[in-house]
């Protein structure tokens, strides 16, 4: 009787952990996350009903059930461990170590780790993210540039990073592909290097030029200007430090403190293959859609894209000047090195046409907002004060004729199809400016 009693006492403490786990889950996942979809309704309710269960066993302890509930619990603990077992020793063998993605920096805010494993999850894309050894998105490669070596640097967001697509679908990728495969510089091989980074803005792009990518040899420096960008700068800035005469030293970043929920999700990502693709799965085929900060990784804020519209009044000046400060800070420390530099100016899909990025676009501009070219006419007028030479994409995404969308119907980046517009345009840029000249005498 008293072996009974103790085995009650410890289902009793059991059930109690893992109704208050289902609570605290559920708190943290629909009321401060707000991302409570299929997964997390199916993570809760697996922590409820392993708490009912218990509890049925306790009130069935010392009846003409015990033999009956023992042996029941025996089947389910024996096959539960099997899985676990199979899950784990699968996900050894089959899923790459991960990192973060994104971890703080004392100057630029965030930043890749080099050499490592990521992924990047949401509902329309799953894929893994390599970064390379000295930090890049793609494959490794050397500070020094190798003889016979054209090398083209890519700055910017997530944009340029490749959200939404493998590693070899990135434009940057494809640009250099294209370029070899074509032999646009003779006997000369063009390596195009992938610096976008998630959330970037100019002014981190400055601090990444100048900091950790200061031994970096290249020829060409492209700063791929993002729509988000003019107000993005803006926030970086505000919480930037400065030095006595005022100038802009860095901006700190901050460790995110991680949710029970997100830590029993990661070390699920971590180490389990097959729960992993349930989770995964449960949420395509339920059709769950994430419009959350984390799901879209800047929140969908009206302000954000405000600017770009036709009705909007706001005297914006101030913020174009910072923008543009920190673009002169990378012309400068570029041609300080003897290099070549450029910005290269694209669109969102509501810049291009009425049937791109739908429906996610109703999450960030209100219904029948019309896209304003006055954003081209001020980047244009600034890049001119500035003497920046200016690329602008805008006519290829266009006058696209293709019939793949050229954006992702939630999330606002581009679809592999968006990405071949992209390095098709920059490549025709490159052939009539920069390419044309620097190949010509190698």
């Amino acid at each position: 009787m008293r072996t009974v009693n103790k085995v009650k006492t410890i289902i009793t403490v059991v059930s109690l952990g893992l109704l208050a786990a289902a609570i605290v889950i559920g708190h943290e996942r629909y009321f401060v996350r707000k991302q409570f979809g299929p997964s997390s309704l199916f993570g809760v309710s697996i922590l409820l009903v392993a708490a009912l269960m218990l509890a049925m066993t306790r009130s069935l302890l010392g009846t003409r059930w015990h033999e009956v509930v023992v042996r029941t619990w025996l089947l389910f603990l024996s096959i539960t461990l099997t899985f676990a077992v199979v899950d784990m020793v699968a996900a050894l063998v089959l899923v790459k170590p991960l990192s973060p993605l994104l971890v703080p920096d004392p100057v630029r805010h965030h930043k890749f780790v080099p050499n490592t494993n990521s992924r990047v999850e949401q509902p329309e894309f799953s894929y893994i993210q390599h970064v390379n050894n000295i930090g890049l998105r793609g494959k490794d490669t050397t500070f020094q540039k190798p003889p016979h070596h054209y090398r083209i640097l890519m700055l910017g967001d997530s944009f340029t990073m490749g959200k939404g697509v493998e590693d070899d679908q990135t434009f940057s990728a494809l640009l250099e592909k294209e370029l070899n495969q074509e032999k646009t510089c003779g006997t000369a091989i063009v390596e195009v290097l992938n610096g976008g980074v998630d959330s970037y803005a100019p002014i981190l792009s400055f601090f990444q030029l100048s900091g950790d990518l200061s031994q970096l040899e290249v020829d060409l420096v492209l700063l791929n200007l993002d729509v988000s960008d003019l107000l993005q700068e803006t926030v970086y800035r505000k919480e930037a430090t400065y030095d006595k005469e005022g100038r802009i030293i860095g901006v700190p970043g901050r460790e995110r403190q991680e949710l029970l929920s997100e830590q029993i999700r990661s070390w699920i990502d971590q180490h389990t293959f097959f729960t992993r693709l349930i989770l995964f799965y449960l949420n395509n085929l339920m059709g769950y859609r994430d419009f959350t900060v984390q799901g879209m990784v800047t929140r969908a804020n009206p302000e954000l894209l405000r600017y770009t519209l036709a009705d909007d009044q706001e005297d914006r000046t101030s913020q174009w000047d910072r923008l543009f400060e920190s673009i002169a800070m990378i012309k400068q420390v570029v041609e300080k090195r003897g290099q070549q530099f450029a910005v290269v100016v694209y669109p969102w899909g509501h810049q291009v046409r009425d049937t791109e990025w739908v429906p996610g676009r109703s999450y960030w501009i209100s219904e029948g907002a019309v896209a304003s070219d006055r954003y081209l006419e001020t980047v244009a007028h600034y890049a001119s004060g500035r003497k920046v030479e200016l690329v602008n994409v805008f006519g290829a995404f266009r006058s696209y004729k293709g019939h793949k969308p050229l954006y992702f119907r939630y999330d606002m980046h581009w679809t592999p199809e968006g990405h071949k517009v992209m390095a098709s345009a920059i490549k025709e840029y490159l052939l009539k400016t920069t390419l044309a000249t620097a190949c010509s005498v190698k």
